[in-house]
Parts: C-alpha cells; structure tokens; sequence
C-alpha cells in the first residue's frame, strides 16, 4: 500500500500519540517517507486521544493514504469513518488490539508487534524504525540510516527493556547518533 502510493504521487497523512514514543515513530514515518519523494503531512493527537477517535475528516482531504502510527484504537467505528472515505489505512503499533477490532472485518493493514513477533518489548518508534529498515531491504535504498536516534528515543521514553537484544541494538544504533 506504501510503495504503491508513493509510486502513484499519493498524499499521506501520519497521525501520532502526544507521548515521545508516538512523537519519535511519527519522525520515522514522516522522514522515511519524504526520503522517498512522498508528500506528507504530519497530526499529533491532542491530549490523551487514541488513535483517529474524534479526527477531523477534512483532514482526508486529498490524502490517499492514513497512517496511524504508536496510538491503536480499539474502537472499530472509529476506523470505518476513515475507510468509508476512501483513504487506504495502515496502523503501526506494538499493543495488542481486542479482538472486536478483528471481528469487525474493516480493511486496513495492522502492523504490530504484539501479533507474533519475538520481541514483546519494542515500542511504537521501533516497529516504525523496523518498517523503514524492511522497506530499505525490500527497496534497495538506505533511508533508514538515520533514523536509528528517533527509534532510540522512543524505545528509552516508553520503558521497553533494555534486556532484549534488539532493544539494546536499536539503542546503541542511537545513541551512537
């Protein structure tokens, strides 16, 4: 969906958690997809909202794809308003949804840590830095290279342990910026 709308010229919208870790994965997103020549415009939630709850649909406007990064919602309703006006959603996160949210058969894409990935302690930034250093590997490019410091941030700001070797090698990679 990303690299499609890339090629396609499409907009995207990247919207955050007010908290470091949401702040540092929507820098991942953002940075990584202007690298790639794509028009981005960046929303941090206001206050403890989660996810798109209470979005401003005008915000959709012209925007082909949303990106929802570090604040799953659990509430199905809130992702139908979004699909239902056309824009293509893609959630990275790293908590495990409810399984109402499954049960309600929206399309979107989901990409979480919590869903059968090993390490059960990375942060919201680190499934964002993990997507860029996959698309780099699948794109052949290397955008991802700096943003290793934002990934450290936010792995450090949400307390994930620093006893999982990817946590440690994601921080050393960051702080080393």
């Amino acid at each position: 969906i990303i690299d499609d709308a890339i090629t396609m010229g499409e907009k995207f919208l990247v919207l955050a958690d007010v908290d470091a870790d949401g702040c540092t994965a929507n820098a991942i997103i953002a940075r990584y997809l202007c690298k790639c020549g794509a028009d981005v415009k960046c929303v941090i939630n206001d206050g403890k909202k989660h996810g798109a709850e209470g979005l401003d649909l005008s915000l959709l406007d012209d925007v082909g794809v949303m990106i929802i990064v570090d604040s799953l919602n659990n509430d199905p309703a809130v992702y139908e308003r979004i699909i239902n006006t056309g824009v293509k959603l893609v959630v990275f996160d790293h908590h495990l949804p409810e399984q109402r949210l499954f049960d309600a058969n929206l399309d979107f894409v989901l990409v979480s840590s919590a869903n059968d990935y090993p390490n059960d302690q990375l942060s919201g930034a680190g499934v964002c830095m993990k997507y860029a250093l996959y698309a780099d590997e699948m794109n052949l490019t290397d955008y991802a290279d700096d943003l290793w410091a934002y990934a450290a941030i936010g792995l450090i700001a949400d307390m994930s342990s620093m006893a999982v070797p990817e946590n440690r090698y994601i921080a050393y990679r960051g702080l080393a910026q």
